[in-house]
């Protein structure tokens, strides 16, 4: 069953264009990555409101998060909000966002070390391995390329390590609650699969204004207000994901609040009647839930027909991200001259990858990917590829790790056998499901847990017996 999206955990950051299949794949360990960039310390341009001395700026029972740390989360947005030029207000709402969500991460990596999860030192060189083996690579290469790229070998390990942890708690207490029987499976294959079944699926993102538990008439209140002002700027023209990444309480707030392509029976039953009724482009009104207020835009429809074949793409590509010596607008001139570069024939894209492309496992060989399934790829890149005719270059396109130019060389349809179908099926139901069961979930963990945040003067102490300031 797929897991959520989870957190970064606060021993690692996001990541810094490590590995092909990392950075591209939307997997899980797709979320972990290595040390950030302003995480030893160097003050970020768009931080200015946060002073340099490593103070602890939040205490979830018996862990902290430091200034440092959430410097660092914060700098990982510099690709979606523009840091250098935010106010100060503007600044300090954004690093009470991000605070938040490490808050989560933190509650729920404090449960899995109360009930006892860990994981081993052979599990997690297993999953190291299978990384680099993805990646074209033994252990070795894999660890010369993270320390490479200025990382911390040992914070890598235990970003993957935490990031397992989370995969393992929401295995063991959110997904193994929820029942999904034959006969939802067979219901679901014979809406998918018959003869003329046709559906329209949606490509959904969506903002998420929390509301605490029990929380009072003022507060609910106050978190509707800011709901209707978020969607009044989205209404004016603001850029979805910024919005996302600077004022959603989602977990996945910073990769755009993107849900994905989902068809009918995978979209929560609460957004379901809204959503069909919008068009591509539009942004929803206020959607309540227990949860708090939502906010869903569709970004794109197509119509499906039923089928037991997936198309997957040959493709190849060149990625450039940002740097210390290259900002974001010289590093996309860069990537057109590169794509001209091999428009024109005056380079192979094999030779400019090799050369030029900061995706070490597709750069060795030459951009490749292999066959890929564009429901695994990030939304920019799963966009290209469907966009884009087989032969041909795609445009030079942005996504969270970077500029990016992809040709795909071949496509093919890929039966999927019985047994898979239905493993499809179930996956499919149980996201549904567990979108919303997960949420109750880090609810009650929250309210449960000792959650000091020092930016905001907030305390929640379960258990009455601890102040702020202890």
């Amino acid at each position: 069953m797929p897991v959520l999206h989870a957190p970064t955990p606060r021993h690692a950051r996001r990541p810094l264009a490590v590995l092909a299949t990392l950075l591209l794949i939307a997997t899980p360990l797709s979320q972990v990555a290595a040390q950030a960039a302003g995480a030893n310390g160097e003050q970020n341009p768009g931080m200015s409101g946060f002073q340099p001395l490593d103070r602890i700026v939040a205490v979830v029972d018996d862990r902290v998060i430091t200034q440092q740390e959430l410097q660092a989360e914060v700098a990982q947005l510099g690709g979606q909000v523009d840091l250098a030029n935010m106010s100060p207000a503007d600044e300090q709402r954004l690093g009470e966002r991000v605070l938040d969500r490490m808050i989560t991460e933190a509650t729920m990596l404090e449960r899995a070390d109360k009930i006892g999860i860990q994981i081993d030192d052979t599990r997690l060189n297993q999953a190291l391995n299978g990384i680099a083996q993805r990646n074209g690579m033994n252990l070795s290469q894999l660890r010369d390329a993270v320390v490479g790229q200025g990382q911390n070998w040992a914070d890598f390990r235990n970003g993957i390590r935490d990031q397992m942890l989370l995969e393992e708690l929401q295995k063991r207490e959110v997904y193994s609650q929820i029942n999904v029987s034959d006969r939802d499976i067979d219901a679901y294959i014979e809406q998918r699969t018959g003869s003329s079944a046709e559906q329209t699926e949606y490509r959904l993102a969506q903002i998420l204004v929390s509301v605490p538990e029990n929380a009072s008439p003022e507060a609910i209140e106050q978190a509707e207000a800011r709901a209707r002002e978020i969607r009044d700027e989205l209404v004016d023209g603001a850029d979805f994901a910024r919005v996302s990444a600077e004022r959603s309480d989602a977990l996945n707030a910073d990769e755009g609040g993107d849900l994905g392509w989902r068809e009918p029976a995978r979209i929560p039953s609460l957004f379901l009647p809204v959503v069909q009724g919008m068009e591509a482009g539009e942004v929803s009104d206020i959607i309540r839930s227990p949860n708090g207020f939502h906010i869903v835009k569709v970004n794109d429809t197509r119509t499906t027909t039923g089928t037991a074949a997936v198309t997957q793409y040959r493709a190849e590509h060149v990625l450039l991200r940002p740097r210390e010596d290259r900002d974001p607008t010289a590093t996309r001139e860069l990537a057109e001259q590169l794509r001209e570069q091999v428009a024109s024939g005056d380079a192979t894209l094999a030779s400019i990858a090799r050369e030029f492309s900061d995706d070490p496992g597709s750069g060795q060989r030459g951009g490749d990917l292999g066959w890929v399934n564009p429901e695994d790829m990030v939304p920019a890149f799963a966009d290209a590829l469907e966009s884009v005719q087989t032969g041909q270059l795609s445009p030079v396109f942005e996504s969270q790790f970077g500029f990016h130019f992809l040709r795909v060389n071949d496509q093919r349809r890929q039966e999927v056998s019985g047994e898979d179908l239905r493993e499809q099926a179930r996956s499919a139901i149980g996201e549904r499901r567990a979108d919303e069961e997960l949420t109750k979930y880090i609810r009650r963990l929250r309210s449960e847990a000792y959650i000091e945040n020092r930016l905001t003067g907030t305390v929640n102490d379960a258990s009455g017996q601890r102040a702020l300031g202890r």
